[in-house]
Formats: structure tokens, sequence, C-alpha cells
């Protein structure tokens, strides 16, 4: 990795140190400068804006979600697709509960929502590509209208994960994965 690149990236790991921390109104563009320990003259050399960083994080999100994508998509048997779907899912609030709880504080600040929605346009062909691979999924699985019942399972799951990272360990993650996924094969 170069020098560039480095610096680059020890940008966006303060920054989401920093907006963890303080949150994103809390935090300024001197305190990612000063966590990553360069000027903010720098911190400008990479970034427009604050408000970058947030379609970067969001880019990142969808970048993980590439092998949730590539097995929805080759993954035959659709019951076997929807046990990897709930289980990729769920499983990472387990490994990554920090990222997550960053993420989901993201999501419901204007400026994420804004982010988000910025992402999904610089980033269409990728979004495109897991909603097709959602919508299939349901089709296969015999939905009338599986882009409700995309819908439906997104929102459930989302439920989930954000009453995990309130509760923490002491959430039955496991039953309800055990839960929605005898929903589904059933």
């Amino acid at each position: 990795m170069n020098a560039d690149m480095d610096t680059k990236e020890s940008l966006l790991q303060a920054a989401l140190k920093v907006f963890t921390a303080n949150g994103y109104h809390g935090s300024s563009v001197a305190d990612i400068a000063k966590e990553a320990k360069v000027s903010k003259a720098l911190f400008y050399h990479y970034f427009d804006s604050k408000n970058d960083l947030l379609v970067i994080f969001a880019r990142q999100r969808l970048e993980e979600w590439s092998p949730l994508v590539e097995n929805l998509e080759t993954i035959q048997d659709p019951k076997e697709r929807i046990v990897f779907l709930i289980d990729f899912v769920l499983s990472e609030l387990e490994t990554r509960s920090d990222w997550l709880r960053f993420l989901y504080m993201l999501y419901l600040s204007t400026e994420g929502i804004n982010a988000i929605q910025e992402a999904m346009k610089k980033y269409k062909k990728q979004f495109d590509r897991l909603f097709a691979a959602e919508h299939q999924l349901y089709k296969d699985l015999g939905y009338a209208d599986p882009d409700d019942e995309a819908t439906f399972l997104r929102s459930v799951l989302q439920g989930i994960s954000l009453e995990y990272l309130l509760s923490g360990k002491s959430y039955p993650l496991n039953t309800m994965k055990k839960k929605i996924i005898k929903r589904y094969l059933s």
C-alpha cells in the first residue's frame, strides 16, 4: 500500500473512531485530522467534506455485501439461499457490533440518509444487483410479491439487529435466527 492509501485509510479509520465516540454532528474535520495525526489541509486533500466520508462508508458496506450477493446468485436451492441470507446478516452481529452500531447511527441521521441515497445513485449497478438477487430468491420461494417479502425480511432482520445492538450478549440471537429460518423452510 502506498503512502497516499495509508493516509486516506488512516483518515477513514480516524473518522470511524471519532464518529463512533462523538456522533456525526459532534465530530469535526479537526477532530478527525487530530485522531489521524495529520493536518486539516491533508484531510481536504483526500476528501471534499465530512459528508464524503459517509458516502465512502456506505460504499464499504455495499462491498461487504459482495459475498452475500454472489451466493444469492449462485446457490441453486432457494431454501439454502434464504438460510445463507439470514445467517450472513445475523452472524456479523456477534463479530462486528461496533461497526454495525456506527452504521445504524449513520442510517438514523439526516446526513446518513442523504449519504446512503447518494451512494445508491453512485453505485446503482451494485445496489440493483443486490435487489435483483433478493427478488429472484423470493420469486423462487414462491412468493406472489417478491419485493414485498424482501422488504418484510429486511425489516425483520434490521429489527433483530437493532435489538441485539441495544441488548448485547443477552439477546437471544440464535433463537431468533432459528425462528426465522423455520418460518422460511416450513
